[in-house]
């Protein structure tokens, strides 16, 4: 689960190891699941730092994944960010820097969960790419300008994905 410091991802998180299965958690700041990692065993709940945006650190968490629970099953895409603010008004360094995260990040997670699906995971074993998305890639909003253009490049990337991944491979990519 990429994004679990909050809303959608920790609300995943947490159901995810009520009904006791495997969490593997990232964000930026670990020590905000700290109630968490003292809840819940190490065999249970992984929590990694994570910044979508660092290729190296995408690679890194998938390799830590695997080699503490052998393989991965789902990929719960949610890191991003909002940006509210008149897209006149709005810094450039700081609208690349949301693209950046929503749709760039959220790209290279993607990628690198389908390689793994592919090529790590038990041979046909696949895996499920779950891409956290937004009514407002839709329809944008006044204020929410860049916000809404990032999740609206995610939803069309997704769904090229989607049909670029073979069938022989098991793996289920779907836009939520």
């Amino acid at each position: 689960v990429t994004g679990s410091s909050t809303g959608f991802g920790r609300e995943m998180v947490e159901n995810v190891l009520r009904n006791g299965e495997i969490a593997v958690a990232t964000l930026r700041k670990p020590s905000v699941l700290d109630d968490l990692a003292a809840k819940y065993p190490r065999t249970q709940l992984l929590v990694l730092p994570l910044d979508v945006t660092n290729e190296t650190q995408v690679k890194s968490v998938f390799e830590q994944a695997k080699d503490t629970f052998g393989h991965i099953d789902v990929v719960y895409n949610n890191a991003g960010q909002a940006l509210i603010q008149e897209l006149e008004g709005t810094l450039m360094d700081r609208a690349r820097a949301l693209i950046d995260i929503n749709f760039w990040g959220a790209v290279t997670v993607s990628l690198e969960a389908v390689r793994f699906f592919r090529e790590e995971n038990p041979e046909s074993a696949g895996g499920m790419l779950v891409q956290i998305s937004s009514y407002l890639s839709l329809k944008g909003s006044p204020l929410l300008g860049f916000y809404s253009s990032s999740k609206a490049a995610l939803d069309s990337f997704t769904e090229v994905l989607a049909q670029e991944v073979l069938p022989n491979w098991n793996i289920r990519v779907c836009n939520w």
